[in-house]
Formats: structure tokens, sequence, C-alpha cells
């Protein structure tokens, strides 16, 4: 009788369904969340946690486990252990936010989506398949064709809220996505392909007319020119200028306030009204009022309509100078850190941080659950992206002499 064949290494059924969950996970991020947030305002929060917890049961199903290592490496960080401290302030703050119910909803549902994904992102295989990598740009260009064809074929509509309006939110989305998308075509040396699909996006942006993606584009598109040349310079720069910006925000409303007493403008209001809070309760400052406080005290009319909603005055508001002080180191550590990182992926880390900068400070309500699940979904493509790069590089040859030829 003869003998039985050994079992060869991709015939492991453990390994094959880790294949299986892997792909179908990262297909479901780089492809399903953003065409799903062109369709509907709410799906992305049912895709991303299934796509981050099928690329988990992918890695726990590998026999080799070699990424678990590599999972408390990345805890280890700076920048993880910040985020941890952040993460925790935030939960802490619901002792003393008077909206604790609806509050410690929204913190845990916000919370467990952006571990599971930074869970997901430490985890991911050591070097991303090509084929994996291509399904970046492909979700990203067939979300802009279908915001495309909905702005070429709706009726004019007057200017909606940012929560009500599926495509202004679908075109913000696509300003985010586009930087991962450019790196994965990118690493692979297809800058032809790059620079068709960042036109595809503006014009899908342009097509739904939403401003703040475009300004959040351009400026993104600097900065990436800039990182290009010297990137640790650019990082290190935009993360002391965004620290700064952070922990001195409360200093800005208190400066501006005296010169624009006489103006009448929306800006010289939100201005006005942002000095008297300020001032109302110094002692504020340091715990805050609380997780998710502004946006309902707004909407209980505690807090009059002018109040400034860009996420700067809603962390002080909120967190205080504590959640502030923290949240600006880990601004600075992330900069730093995707400077640090190969080119050109740190580029367009780079310019992918400055353009959600931008719509943060837009004063759009980005402290929703929609805009984290949002983040998530970037750190995750841009994880699987600083992944696909070749870390070897080839020896030049030497050039022999004919002498040196072994008889």
């Amino acid at each position: 009788m003869p003998a039985a064949k050994p079992t060869r290494p991709f015939d492991d059924p453990a390994q094959q369904a880790a294949g299986l969950l892997l792909r179908l996970g990262i297909a479901i991020i780089a492809i399903g969340a953003p065409l799903g947030s062109v369709f509907s305002r709410r799906l992305i929060f049912s895709l991303v946690p299934v796509g981050v917890v099928l690329i988990l049961l992918a890695i726990l199903l590998d026999p080799q486990r070699r990424q678990m290592e590599r999972l408390r490496e990345v805890l280890a960080a700076p920048a993880a252990l910040t985020a941890v401290f952040v993460l925790g302030w935030a939960g802490l703050s619901l002792l003393w936010t008077p909206f604790t119910e609806p509050a410690a909803e929204r913190y845990f549902k916000s919370a467990i989506t952006l571990l599971l994904a930074a869970a997901a992102a430490a985890v991911l295989p050591s070097h991303t398949k090509t084929s994996n990598l291509y399904l970046l740009p492909a979700g990203l260009g067939a979300s802009a064709l279908a915001v495309l064809a909905f702005g070429l074929l709706q009726s004019p509509m007057p200017a909606q809220d940012i929560e009500t309006s599926t495509l202004d939110r679908a075109a913000l989305s696509l300003s985010m996505l586009l930087w991962p998308a450019l790196g994965a075509l990118a690493v692979r040396n297809r800058w032809a392909s790059a620079g068709a699909l960042a036109v595809a996006v503006a014009v899908a942006i342009i097509a739904v007319w939403t401003p703040v993606a475009l300004v959040a584009l351009a400026l993104g598109a600097i900065t990436f020119s800039l990182a290009t040349n010297m990137p640790k310079k650019v990082g290190t720069v935009l993360g002391l200028l965004l620290a700064a910006a952070m922990i001195l925000a409360p200093a800005i409303p208190l400066a501006l306030s005296p010169l624009l007493t006489s103006s009448t403008s929306s800006f010289a209001l939100s201005i006005q009204v942002a000095e008297q809070i300020v001032t109302h309760d110094i002692w504020r400052l340091i715990t805050g009022n609380g997780i998710d406080t502004i946006s309902r005290s707004i909407g209980i009319q505690y807090l009059p309509a002018e109040t400034p909603r860009t996420m700067i005055f809603e962390i002080w508001y909120e967190y205080g100078i504590v959640g502030a002080s923290s949240i600006a180191l880990l601004i600075f550590l992330c900069c730093r850190g995707a400077a640090h990182l190969p080119a050109p992926i740190n580029a367009f880390l780079l310019g992918g941080l400055v353009c959600g900068t931008t719509i943060v400070l837009c004063g759009l309500v980005t402290t929703q659950l929609w805009w984290l699940t949002l983040l998530a979904v970037v750190g995750v493509q841009f994880a699987l992206v600083a992944k696909g790069q070749y870390r070897s590089v080839r020896p030049k040859a030497k050039a022999i002499s004919a002498g040196s030829l072994p008889s």
C-alpha cells in the first residue's frame, strides 16, 4: 500500500479558514463600509464592527499566533498608553455628566468600536497581500462613482445639516478614505492610478458640493507635498502646532471677544458665547462638564445655539484641562509617529491627519459615533498599507573583474 502523502502547510483547515475570514474582514472594511455609507447613514455602524471582528477571529484561528506579540508591543507604546488614558478619563467623566444614561450608551459604543479597530490594526499580518491591498482603491473608487451618480441625478436641495445629509457625510468619508487608498497604490508604484483616483474623488465631492471636504483635501494635499521632502520636520511642526492649539483653546475667545464686541456676525456671536462659558465657571476648566454634555445642553437650550461646535471647544467643555492636555499629547505622538514611518506612507498619513483636523476645526459634529467609526476605518486601512510595503532592499550588484572569476 503506498504511503500517505504528508499534509502540506496550505492544506491546514484552520489556516485556510483564517485566510478566508481575513479576506472577508478586509473586504468589509475596504469596500463594504465606504460604499455602504453612500446609501445609508447607519450601515457603517454595523459593517465596521463585523469587519474588525472577522479580522480578529482570523488571527485567533491562525495556528502560528505570531501577531499576539505584536499586540503586546503596540499596547506598550506611548501613544497607545496615552489613548487608553484618554478613554479612561472620558469614562470617568460619566460620574459628573448630567446626562449619565445616554452618555454612557454613547461612550461604550464609541470605546468598543475604537478598541476593536485598534486591536485589528495591531494584529494584522506582518505583510499585506497585494490582492488585499488593492481592495482599498477599488472600494473607494466604487464609492466615488456612487456619490457622483447621486450628485448628478438628484435635484437641487437646500443646505442640510451634516447629521441629516447622507451625501455630505459620504463626501467627508471620501476625503478621509482617499489617503490610505492613495498609499495603497503608491507602495505598488501605481502613481497614475493614484492620480486618477484623486481626481475621481474630487469630482464626486464637487458634484454633491461639500466645501468642507474640498478645503480639507486641498490642505491635505499641501501637507503631503511638503512631507514628501521633509517628513520628520513637517510631522514635528504639525504635532506641536496642533497640540498648542488644543492646550491654548480657552485663551482664543478671551483674546478675540473684546475685538468683536460691535460685530453681529455668527462668528462674533460664537466667540462671545465661548468667552462667557469659559469665564462662567473657571473650576469646570479642570474637570470639564462630562461626556456628551455640549450637544445635549444645546438641545435643551441650556446653552445658546451659537455655542461653538468645534471639537477643540467640545473637548475643553466636556473633559477640561486633564482631557485636553492628554489629547494634545496623543496628537503630538501620532504626528511624530507618522513622520517616522517609511516613505511614502508617512506623507500620505500626515496629509490624512491634516485633512481630518480641518474637518474637525470647521465646527461639524465630529464627536458623534459616525465620525469616530470613520476614523477607525481609516486607521485599519492605514495599518494595511503600512504592512503592504516591502521591508527589504536587494543589495546592489557589484562589478566583478575577469581576473577575480574562479578558474
